[in-house]
């Protein structure tokens, strides 16, 4: 039966979605305050093309991991990468960095091979740490199969005898990765512009509809394994016939890296509710007091909806930290723990207890810096305390 509805709504959407790009700067002349609030997120900076202006990085000198070194070149505005390697006979081997992904946690640097590929230099610099890390992906993650579908607009890729051709009509998440291809949203009269352009948060089916977030807040790979993220899929559609998800999880199934919102979210209390991602976030917008677009700080936000009374449990803190342990920060971008859970729940120390680490089997109580160097033994005492309501 859902396989049935899936292609009904998609069949709704059809006959514009086969219309073309423009670009977003085609929506900015009618929606100039949307389009300068949308100029403010990350999304239009995911990927960049590399120009010393656009690094946050200190593109200068060389390091030293293991036995090999990597030297930072600079010549006017561009950008090399060279790697001296002789444990494998190679020599030195320089590489120019074309694109820039990235910046606000960890920034990645991608260069173009000659048979068209775009890989990831195995050198990333982790923002919030100050620091360079050597990462995995060199030289085997070919970008266009495992990320560039989430970091550009229109992508297409194909394959020509050996060389790999790629397309796109936008760098970084523009107007129409999120509302699809407005050519005939600009074409059309006054009366029929609604019905011309995806609007995710009139989609009455509120699966589709999530999914306009979720084909990049997520992990997993199309079924014939080929891409990391649902390649071809366009707002209004459906992408779970063709798009497997993958997560990274912790034993108790709490997301263990990052892009896992969406996974965490449909199986939460607020996708069975009806509590959408644009509920919570600016869509359009920096968002308040913070950088991860919300529409209040923090537990303002969650207190918009939901009266705690403060007795029990949630009379531990007197601010009532609602965040702090239903979105612990347990998943991992770099070298620290720095993605809030969106499964809303509360990780119980029970949990670190039964696997017996904290670093296998983090906690909310223990992930808080508050609380980072009290035992899981103390801390379930604590909530056993408080769920008898005992002064304590």
């Amino acid at each position: 039966m859902s396989k049935f509805l899936g292609i009904f709504f998609l069949s709704l959407f059809l006959p514009f979605t086969l219309w073309g790009y423009v670009g977003s700067r085609a929506c900015q002349r009618c929606h100039p305050r949307v389009y300068d609030g949308w100029r403010s997120t990350l999304h239009p900076y995911m990927l960049r093309k590399a120009s010393p202006q656009k690094i946050h990085s200190f593109w200068k000198g060389t390091l030293r991991f293991g036995k090999k070194a990597f030297t930072l070149i600079q010549k006017g505005q561009r950008l090399w990468l060279e790697i001296s390697d002789n444990t494998d006979n190679k020599g030195t081997r320089r590489f120019s960095v074309d694109y820039v992904m990235g910046g606000i946690w960890k920034e990645l640097y991608l260069t173009t091979f000659p048979n068209g590929e775009i890989h990831i230099l195995p050198l990333s610099w982790l923002v919030e740490d100050g620091q360079w890390e050597r990462n995995n992906y060199w030289p085997k993650t070919i970008y266009q199969y495992k990320c560039m579908g989430c970091h550009v607009t229109g992508f297409r890729v194909k394959k020509e005898g050996q060389q790999l051709v790629t397309s796109y009509e936008e760098l970084g998440v523009g107007c129409e990765a999120c509302h699809g291809p407005g050519e005939a949203h600009i074409a059309a009269p006054p009366e029929k512009k609604t019905e011309t352009i995806i609007n995710p948060a009139r989609i009455p089916n509120a699966r589709l509809a999530s999914m306009v977030c979720g084909a990049c807040h997520s992990r997993g790979e199309t079924v014939d394994g080929r891409f990391r993220f649902p390649y071809g899929f366009r707002p209004g559609t459906s992408f779970e016939f063709y798009y497997q998800f993958k997560p990274v999880l912790y034993p108790d199934g709490s997301s263990k890296v990052h892009y896992q919102q969406y996974y965490d979210w449909l199986r939460s209390g607020h996708a069975r509710g009806g509590v959408m991602c644009w509920d919570c976030h600016e869509v359009h917008a920096r968002g308040r007091a913070n950088r991860f677009q919300t529409k209040l700080p923090a537990n303002l936000l969650c207190r918009n909806c939901h009266v705690v009374k403060n007795k029990g449990v949630h009379g531990i803190h007197s601010v009532n930290n609602c965040v702090g342990c239903h979105m612990p920060l347990v998943g991992r971008r770099g070298l620290r723990r720095d993605v809030h859970s969106h499964h809303f729940r509360v990780i119980l120390p029970d949990w670190t207890l039964r696997i017996g680490s904290f670093e296998k089997q983090p906690n909310s109580c223990n992930a808080c810096h508050y609380h980072r160097k009290d035992s899981p033994e103390e801390m379930k005492k604590a909530l056993d305390f408080a769920r008898e309501g005992l002064n304590f």
